[in-house]
C-alpha cells in the first residue's frame, strides 16, 4: 500500500512540475509572438564586438554575459528608431535592478556628436555604443531599421524584431525575463 501511494505522489509531483514549466514555456512563446520576434531555427552565439560608447569608452559584448540582453541597432535620421528609445529607457528602468541589459548601437556613420546629443535629449542611461563603420551591422545581418536581438544570458541568439516596438509592454517585459530564467 505504501508503494502505490508513493507511486501516486511521484507521478502527481511529475504532473505538476510539467504542467508548470509547460505553463512557463507557453508564456515566454505567447510573449514573442505578441511581439513580433522571431526565434532562429537553430541557437547560435552572438557575434562578439567592441564598440566606443557615447562617453568615449570601450565596451565588449562579453561585459554583458549573464543578462539577457536587448540589443538594439537604430540610426539618429531613422525617425522608427527614435520612436522606440523613450520604451526603451522605460524598459531599462523597470528591469535593469533585475539583471536585465538594454544595449543601443547606433549605424550613423558620421555624427558622433549627434548620438551623444540623441542620448542626453532621450535621457538614455543604457549603453549607446557607435558602430561607424558599420562592422558589427554586417555581423547581424541588419538590413533595416530599426532591428533588435534578444541574445540570452549565455550568449546565445533567441530571438529578433525587425522595425519599432513598444519595448516597455508586458509581453516585452515577459519575453526579457523568461530569458533571464533560462526557459
Amino acid at each position: 500500500m505504501k508503494m502505490r501511494n508513493f507511486f501516486k505522489v511521484t507521478v502527481l509531483m511529475a504532473a505538476l512540475f510539467v504542467g508548470l514549466l509547460g505553463s512557463s514555456v507557453w508564456a515566454h512563446q505567447q510573449a514573442f509572438e505578441n511581439m513580433g520576434i522571431s526565434k532562429p531555427r537553430t541557437e547560435r552565439s552572438a557575434p562578439n564586438f567592441s564598440l566606443q560608447n557615447i562617453h568615449g569608452e570601450m565596451v565588449n559584448l562579453e561585459d554583458f554575459r549573464g543578462k539577457p540582453i536587448l540589443l538594439n541597432f537604430w540610426a539618429t535620421w531613422c525617425e522608427a528608431c527614435k520612436e522606440e528609445l523613450p520604451s526603451m529607457q522605460r524598459l531599462y528602468d523597470a528591469l535593469s535592478s533585475q539583471g536585465v541589459e538594454v544595449v543601443a548601437i547606433a549605424i550613423d556613420r558620421k555624427n558622433f556628436d549627434r548620438i551623444q546629443k540623441y542620448a542626453r535629449e532621450y535621457k538614455l542611461t543604457f549603453p549607446v555604443l557607435w558602430d561607424p563603420d558599420q562592422k558589427v551591422r554586417r555581423h547581424y545581418f541588419i538590413m533595416g531599421l530599426p532591428t533588435t536581438y534578444l541574445i540570452g544570458p549565455e550568449g546565445k541568439l533567441k530571438g529578433f524584431a525587425s522595425g519599432a516596438r513598444v519595448w516597455d509592454s508586458p509581453d516585452s517585459i515577459q519575453a526579457l525575463t523568461s530569458l533571464k530564467n533560462k526557459l
